[in-house]
């Protein structure tokens, strides 16, 4: 297993966007709204994916074996409301594929990411239900700010990594 982490690419748009599909519906299913779970089709991510890499205040990196996509890292320069970290980054989306779990597949993406956007010091929001992803972001340095906000999902938790 040879791992490589890199700027997206056209060549691997459609790619990932199966891969954001499929792992949200993993995430989600059961657990928020079913229209919601079914939103984020691959044409769905395809046209996002298509929009985040043109926007110089995003940076979205893959991960890549074998030159297939088996992760992604979504990052914003500036955090988006509520936010109010003037200091970090906002790690605004990062999934891997369940079989590559606890693998280092996720710490590799953010440790890549911080470098892509210039900044150490990352926030984000991680969902409520989520224990495994909160269990991670932990383990690899964030806590939580006790913030919260509801979005489509329920109840957010704010994490950063200081």
């Amino acid at each position: 297993m040879t791992i490589r982490i890199a700027p997206i690419e056209p060549q691997w748009f459609e790619e990932k966007a199966h891969v954001q599909s499929r792992t949200w519906r993993e995430l989600n299913q059961g657990k928020i709204p079913q229209e919601i779970v079914d939103a984020i089709t691959p044409q769905f991510a395809l046209k996002l994916t298509e929009a985040h890499a043109k926007d110089p205040s995003q940076v979205a990196l893959v991960a890549l074996d074998n030159d297939h996509v088996i992760g992604f890292a979504e990052l914003l320069r500036t955090p988006r409301p509520p936010v109010d970290r003037p200091e970090a980054a906002e790690l605004a989306s990062l999934y891997v594929l369940a079989d590559r779990h606890r693998q280092g597949v996720g710490r590799m993406l953010v440790e890549a990411g911080k470098r892509a956007i210039g900044n150490d010091r990352l926030v984000l929001w991680v969902a409520g239900f989520n224990a495994n992803a909160q269990g991670f972001y932990r383990h690899i340095g964030f806590h939580e700010t006790g913030r919260t906000q509801t979005e489509d999902m329920g109840p957010e938790l704010e994490m950063i990594n200081c």
